[in-house]
């Protein structure tokens, strides 16, 4: 499954709005037969709430997840310039230069003032796995871990 799209103010980011979000989906027959789940954000908090859905931590995420079902995912997006995006960073590209980790490039141009200064503070307490932006956004491919059972319909 895809979050197409988390918006929000990251300087709100500790109001925990968008994990909260996250977890109420969890009990949605849509989530319940999810094998892993995807997001594209230039936000930090946005990834965390994201790992936060799988019981993980942005700090501790295991990428193997996601660099070995990365392309095929993608391929199967339901979003056109999902579909279409680049893979960037050291996790696909072995000869990667850049501070990029497992980021992607959209071709949409945003400015990440305010998600580099959320970024700044994750960075400093060491609780981040996927590098720097470096003019991308992140990408979080993480397995669901808990199989869900859906919400009963309201009668």
């Amino acid at each position: 499954g895809w979050v197409k799209e988390v918006s929000g103010c990251d300087t709100v980011h500790k109001r925990y709005i968008t994990t909260s979000l996250l977890q109420a989906l969890k009990s949605y027959e849509p989530f319940c037969d999810l094998m892993a789940i995807s997001l594209v954000s230039s936000r930090p908090s946005a990834c965390h709430a994201l790992a936060k859905y799988t019981s993980n931590h942005i700090g501790s995420i295991d990428l193997s997840f996601c660099f070995q079902n990365a392309k095929a995912i993608i391929d199967r997006a339901p979003v056109e310039y999902v579909q279409t995006m680049e893979i960037h960073g050291s996790l696909f590209e072995p000869t990667c230069t850049s501070i990029t980790i497992c980021c992607v490039f959209t071709g949409f141009y945003v400015d990440h003032s305010e998600p580099l200064e959320v970024l700044a503070a994750y960075q400093s307490g060491g609780q981040w796995v996927l590098g720097d932006l470096d003019g991308h956004e992140f990408l979080v491919i993480l397995p669901v871990q808990e199989p869900t059972s859906p919400m009963a319909s309201p009668s």
